[in-house]
């Protein structure tokens, strides 16, 4: 069962897709400042995308994305590190 949320916003990683969902003007206020601040970040990771949402309550959704300009060979290398990422900070906090 899917709870109902205000907005969703979309961040793009070369193979990672995240929805995150917010709920109140609060919560959308979070993810301004953070996608502000990533801008000047040279490298950011799954890892820290992951552990932000993780800390700020944020509730979110990952999805793998396949790029046909890589090779099968690096899309599969991507999705194993995708699903090791999903393993590891597990889904998001509260139920999407």
């Amino acid at each position: 069962m899917r709870k109902q949320h205000k907005g969703q916003i979309m961040i793009e990683c070369p193979n990672t897709i995240f929805y995150l969902y917010v709920n109140n003007e609060r919560e959308l206020s979070k993810v301004e400042t953070f996608m502000s601040n990533i801008k000047s970040i040279k490298r950011l990771g799954l890892h820290d995308i992951y552990t932000w949402c993780n800390r700020q309550g944020i509730v979110y959704e990952t999805q793998f994305h396949y790029h046909p300009e890589f090779s099968l060979w690096t899309n599969f290398k991507s999705y194993l590190m995708y699903s090791r990422q999903k393993m590891k900070y597990g889904f998001s906090i509260g139920s999407v």
